[in-house]
Protein backbone atom coordinates (compact mmCIF):
# COMPACT_ATOMS: atom_id res chain seq x y z
CA UNK A 1 0.00 0.00 0.00
CA UNK A 2 1.47 3.57 -0.77
CA UNK A 3 0.28 6.92 0.45
CA UNK A 4 1.23 10.45 -0.69
CA UNK A 5 2.73 12.90 0.98
CA UNK A 6 -0.17 14.74 4.28
CA UNK A 7 0.73 18.06 4.32
CA UNK A 8 -1.49 18.19 7.38
CA UNK A 9 1.33 16.61 9.08
CA UNK A 10 3.90 19.76 8.03
CA UNK A 11 2.68 21.65 10.98
CA UNK A 12 0.74 24.46 9.03
CA UNK A 13 -2.24 26.42 9.59
CA UNK A 14 -4.21 26.36 6.52
CA UNK A 15 -4.69 29.90 5.28
CA UNK A 16 -6.79 31.42 2.17
CA UNK A 17 -5.59 34.68 1.66
CA UNK A 18 -2.55 36.51 0.78
CA UNK A 19 -0.74 38.61 4.26
CA UNK A 20 0.59 41.99 3.29
CA UNK A 21 4.40 40.24 4.09
CA UNK A 22 3.63 37.62 1.53
CA UNK A 23 2.22 40.29 -0.88
CA UNK A 24 5.21 42.34 -0.91
CA UNK A 25 6.80 39.08 -2.24
CA UNK A 26 7.12 39.12 -6.22
CA UNK A 27 5.52 41.63 -8.68
CA UNK A 28 2.11 42.22 -9.71
CA UNK A 29 1.41 38.85 -12.07
CA UNK A 30 2.75 36.93 -8.79
CA UNK A 31 1.08 38.21 -6.33
CA UNK A 32 -2.58 37.51 -8.93
CA UNK A 33 -1.47 33.96 -9.67
CA UNK A 34 -1.44 33.11 -5.67
CA UNK A 35 -4.79 34.73 -5.39
CA UNK A 36 -5.80 32.81 -8.27
CA UNK A 37 -4.46 29.56 -6.94
CA UNK A 38 -6.95 30.89 -3.55
CA UNK A 39 -9.91 32.04 -5.77
CA UNK A 40 -9.46 27.98 -7.18
CA UNK A 41 -9.70 26.54 -4.05
CA UNK A 42 -5.96 25.86 -3.77
CA UNK A 43 -4.78 26.08 0.39
CA UNK A 44 -1.74 27.08 1.76
CA UNK A 45 0.84 24.94 3.18
CA UNK A 46 4.72 25.45 4.43
CA UNK A 47 6.58 24.22 1.69
CA UNK A 48 9.79 25.31 3.64
CA UNK A 49 9.52 21.64 4.90
CA UNK A 50 9.69 19.81 2.18
CA UNK A 51 11.69 22.46 -0.16
CA UNK A 52 13.78 24.25 1.66
CA UNK A 53 14.43 28.40 2.29
CA UNK A 54 14.61 29.29 -1.23
CA UNK A 55 10.30 28.09 -1.32
CA UNK A 56 8.63 31.26 -0.08
CA UNK A 57 4.84 30.00 -0.20
CA UNK A 58 3.08 26.90 -1.32
CA UNK A 59 -0.37 25.60 -2.07
CA UNK A 60 -2.13 22.76 -2.71
CA UNK A 61 -5.48 21.24 -4.16
CA UNK A 62 -6.93 17.56 -3.60
CA UNK A 63 -8.88 16.52 -6.50
CA UNK A 64 -11.88 14.03 -5.46
CA UNK A 65 -14.02 11.49 -6.66
CA UNK A 66 -17.14 12.10 -4.18
CA UNK A 67 -14.94 11.69 -0.82
CA UNK A 68 -12.18 9.53 -2.24
CA UNK A 69 -8.87 11.40 -3.09
CA UNK A 70 -7.43 10.92 -6.97
CA UNK A 71 -4.56 13.05 -6.56
CA UNK A 72 -3.07 16.67 -5.18
CA UNK A 73 -1.68 18.96 -7.15
CA UNK A 74 1.37 20.89 -5.26
CA UNK A 75 2.44 24.50 -6.35
CA UNK A 76 6.15 25.77 -5.00
CA UNK A 77 6.85 29.13 -5.34
CA UNK A 78 10.85 29.93 -5.45
CA UNK A 79 12.31 33.34 -5.05
CA UNK A 80 15.54 32.63 -7.51
CA UNK A 81 16.42 36.70 -7.39
CA UNK A 82 19.85 36.62 -8.55
CA UNK A 83 20.12 32.97 -8.62
CA UNK A 84 19.12 32.32 -12.13
CA UNK A 85 18.43 34.64 -15.52
CA UNK A 86 14.82 35.30 -15.64
CA UNK A 87 14.03 33.55 -12.53
CA UNK A 88 9.91 34.65 -12.93
CA UNK A 89 9.99 31.73 -14.84
CA UNK A 90 11.06 29.42 -12.48
CA UNK A 91 9.35 30.76 -9.68
CA UNK A 92 6.34 28.67 -10.03
CA UNK A 93 6.87 24.36 -10.08
CA UNK A 94 3.95 22.24 -10.11
CA UNK A 95 3.66 18.70 -9.23
CA UNK A 96 1.14 16.29 -8.95
CA UNK A 97 0.97 12.33 -6.68
CA UNK A 98 -0.92 9.48 -8.38
CA UNK A 99 -1.97 6.21 -7.11
CA UNK A 100 -1.05 2.92 -9.79
CA UNK A 101 -1.09 -0.42 -9.19
CA UNK A 102 2.25 -0.56 -8.85
CA UNK A 103 3.43 2.84 -6.83
CA UNK A 104 2.51 6.44 -6.51
CA UNK A 105 4.36 8.18 -9.98
CA UNK A 106 4.76 11.74 -9.83
CA UNK A 107 5.37 14.68 -12.49
CA UNK A 108 5.87 18.71 -12.29
CA UNK A 109 6.06 21.37 -14.64
CA UNK A 110 8.99 23.42 -14.07
CA UNK A 111 10.11 26.84 -15.94
CA UNK A 112 6.60 27.52 -17.49
CA UNK A 113 5.41 30.93 -17.70
CA UNK A 114 3.05 32.66 -15.40
CA UNK A 115 4.24 36.20 -15.77
CA UNK A 116 0.80 37.53 -17.17
CA UNK A 117 -2.62 37.52 -16.20
CA UNK A 118 -3.49 35.53 -18.95
CA UNK A 119 -0.66 32.94 -19.45
CA UNK A 120 -1.19 32.21 -15.49
CA UNK A 121 -4.73 31.08 -15.97
CA UNK A 122 -4.23 28.80 -19.41
CA UNK A 123 -1.64 27.47 -17.64
CA UNK A 124 -3.08 26.17 -14.87
CA UNK A 125 -6.07 24.83 -16.38
CA UNK A 126 -3.50 22.73 -18.83
CA UNK A 127 -1.91 21.62 -15.83
CA UNK A 128 -5.13 20.24 -13.98
CA UNK A 129 -6.16 19.01 -17.43
CA UNK A 130 -3.64 17.05 -18.26
CA UNK A 131 -3.14 15.81 -14.21
CA UNK A 132 -6.47 14.51 -15.07
CA UNK A 133 -5.82 12.61 -18.25
CA UNK A 134 -2.87 11.24 -16.73
CA UNK A 135 -4.68 9.66 -13.40
CA UNK A 136 -7.25 8.33 -15.87
CA UNK A 137 -4.34 6.43 -18.39
CA UNK A 138 -2.86 5.39 -15.38
CA UNK A 139 -6.18 3.33 -13.97
CA UNK A 140 -7.88 6.28 -12.18
CA UNK A 141 -6.84 4.15 -8.87
CA UNK A 142 -7.39 6.49 -5.71
CA UNK A 143 -5.45 6.76 -2.47
CA UNK A 144 -6.40 4.60 -0.01
CA UNK A 145 -8.28 5.81 3.26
Amino acid sequence: MYYKINQFKLNTQEENSLSLKQLQKGNDNSIFFRNLLISKKYKKFNGKQLKGDLCYDAYYKDFLDGDDLKYTIYCYCYDLKELVENPEIFEFSFEVQIETERGIIGFEAIQWDFRTPQRSIKNLEFFESKAEIIWKTFGSKKFPK
